[in-house]
């Protein structure tokens, strides 16, 4: 039996998922999906297809195990078809896109009792997915976690940052689901009371323009580092040598960068948030504070920097532990890769 992944994605996560699947043994191919609409185009056994009718219709012609997603983008377009299909979330097609309007969700949840399989990545979208009416046998969470491996932190000074600088890395694109101007604004203030403070951000979104503005128009591009896209196992030596990660989200899943720093023992300061709050505990784990509120999440990068190295270990301590006992990609991938086999042999 063959098993098709189909995904509009290119990003770590869609690399994890493909190279788990790609080692279980069966016909294995990795349909990336191009464009949209008249012109969505995706290859499949060597052949170019044109349209999700297409693509389903072609998916259709042997006995296969169709993987997908986003649920939202991807999933949904390819229901129906005479395939076991698998459905993945990535977090916000549950608590973004759902949440739209009735019909949405409506939509969304007429996608998800059509699968076989939820592959998704923390409680609350596991709920969400339950309210939708997924039957809790059918759905498979687990954590996208780090992969376990060390990773030598990046030199600082090949960054231009000083040794003695604080160095704040903002990984997320800078996108307005994300809140970038948000975390701007925190360091606004951190750097009134503490001129050492450093930003390290991705030069990657639709906001990098507005925000190098304002940047500028606040004197604060001499605190701002702009780094190009780098791979994954590149930024995480960015991550290692941060003295704080810094996620400023609407709402988020279990993610990677917050994991990766978790496993490495940077302190994390996350927007309190379904996906987040399972794993940030505030005070335990990392530093939490409102959703769009810049005053606290200063107040926590203060109480950050201002910790002794002692006292802050504990806390980063507690958040290695948790993840290395819980969130371990190798973990999660066997346990996927059990129910995908399952599906392949049924």
């Amino acid at each position: 039996m063959r098993l098709i992944f189909v995904t509009d994605r290119q990003d770590s996560h869609a690399t994890r998922f493909s190279e788990l699947f790609a080692g279980l043994g069966a016909d294995y191919e990795h349909v990336q999906i191009q464009g949209e609409g008249a012109a969505l185009t995706g290859e499949l056994a060597g052949t170019v297809v044109n349209g999700w009718d297409e693509l389903a219709a072609t998916l259709a012609l042997t006995p296969t195990v169709v993987v997908s997603g986003p649920l939202d983008t991807v999933t949904g377009h390819l229901v129906g078809g005479g395939y076991r299909h698998v459905g993945i979330s990535w977090a916000t097609d549950v608590m973004v896109t759902a949440a739209q309007s009735a019909e949405h969700a409506r939509a969304l949840s007429h996608t998800l009792q059509s699968l076989d399989l939820v592959v998704l990545d923390n409680y609350a979208a596991e709920n969400a997915v339950v309210a939708l009416g997924v039957a809790p046998d059918r759905i498979c969470r687990i954590p996208w976690g780090p992969a376990g491996a060390a990773f030598s932190p990046l030199q600082r000074s090949s960054l231009g940052l000083p040794d003695d600088a604080f160095v704040i890395v903002y990984p997320r694109s800078l996108e307005p689901h994300y809140q970038p101007e948000v975390f701007i604004d925190a360091l606004a203030n951190l750097v009134a009371k503490r001129p050492s403070a450093r930003a390290v951000v991705v030069e990657s979104g639709s906001m990098v323009d507005s925000l190098k503005q304002d940047i500028a128009g606040r004197g604060l591009s001499d605190h701002i580092v702009w780094l190009p896209l780098r791979s994954p196992e590149a930024f995480q030596a960015v991550i290692a040598m941060a003295d704080a990660v810094v996620v400023t989200t609407r709402t988020d899943g279990t993610s990677v960068t917050v994991m990766d720093a978790m496993h490495h023992s940077i302190p994390v300061v996350t927007s309190l948030t379904n996906g987040s709050a399972e794993w940030i505990l505030d005070g335990v784990t990392g530093w939490t504070f409102p959703v769009g509120n810049a005053d606290a999440l200063g107040g926590a990068l203060e109480s950050v920097a201002s910790m002794s190295e002692a006292d802050r270990s504990v806390i980063t301590g507690n958040a290695r532990r948790l993840v290395d006992q819980r969130a371990g990609w190798s973990q999660s991938a066997a346990r996927l890769g059990a129910e995908i086999k399952k599906l392949l042999t049924f």
